[in-house]
């Protein structure tokens, strides 16, 4: 879990940072509300529905976990969302970046969980004794166990999602108005 943590956030930082670097700065123009959010007219409902199944279906579970079924994929996705959240941060006003810290640390830790969710069951069909070490059993067992703890940790990936919906949609709403 810890290096999970570690390849998603450093891949945030070095990303913007190298961004900040390495290409040129915007002129700047005043900030405009630019968040598809703006479109669903504000509803506050609305907004924390599209935000939370978007990030847990589509980003946590479509991108990092399925991928995870074949074993480094999901590490590999994990760096790609880390390499578009940099270039999206690098650019952002420092009041918006502090205003979106919250957000950033717990879709991040949700997508960290949903990688070890997809590695475990990639890992527990290509290598079951890699995950289960003392215990005699086939690939289609480990599987179906690599499954079953997969869905275990994806009730707390989808607890931290929902927090950091409710979270990133108050944010929105102060932000936007």
């Amino acid at each position: 879990m810890a290096f999970m943590n570690c390849v998603f956030f450093a891949s945030v930082f070095a990303v913007a940072i190298a961004s900040e670097l390495l290409l040129p700065p915007r002129l700047y123009s005043g900030w405009q509300a630019r968040f598809p959010e703006v479109i669903l007219d504000n509803s506050f409902a609305v907004v924390f529905i599209g935000i939370f199944l978007s990030n847990l279906i589509l980003s946590a579970f479509v991108v990092v976990t399925l991928s995870g079924f074949f074993f480094p994929i999901s590490i590999v996705m994990l760096v790609f969302r880390g390499f578009l959240w940099g270039v999206f941060l690098a650019f952002q006003p420092t009041w918006l970046l502090l205003a979106a810290i919250p957000t950033i640390v717990l879709e991040g830790e949700g997508y960290a969980l949903a990688a070890v969710a997809g590695t475990v069951v990639g890992v527990s069909w290509l290598k079951p004794k890699w995950i289960f070490k003392d215990e005699n059993i086939t690939r289609v067992e480990a599987f179906q166990k690599g499954l079953k703890e997969c869905l275990v940790i994806y009730l707390l990936v989808g607890t931290i999602l929902l927090v950091a919906a409710i979270i990133e949609t108050v944010t929105l709403e102060l932000v936007i108005r």
